[in-house]
């Protein structure tokens, strides 16, 4: 009942900062110019990456070689 009591009291303080949240969300939403958002990645950053896949695809083909030779019922026992 205290809630319905401080409505009146606090409904234009709720009614402002729905406003400036939606305003906040229609600010974001806006494109700005294309040279903010384009990213030019350095070569360092892309030989890391490179680095980072051929590192996950060489793990996967070990885990992959690994199962195929023991089996899938080997590991059936750890499940």
């Amino acid at each position: 009942m205290s809630f319905l009591r401080l409505l009146p009291q606090r409904l234009p303080q709720l009614i402002r900062q729905v406003e400036q949240d939606v305003e906040t969300v229609i600010h974001v939403l806006q494109p700005g110019p294309i040279g903010i958002v384009e990213h030019k990645f350095t070569d360092a950053e892309i030989l890391e990456a490179r680095g980072t896949v051929k590192r996950a695809v060489d793990n996967w083909r070990r885990n992959w070689t690994l199962e195929r030779n023991l089996g899938s019922t080997t590991f059936d026992k750890w499940k």
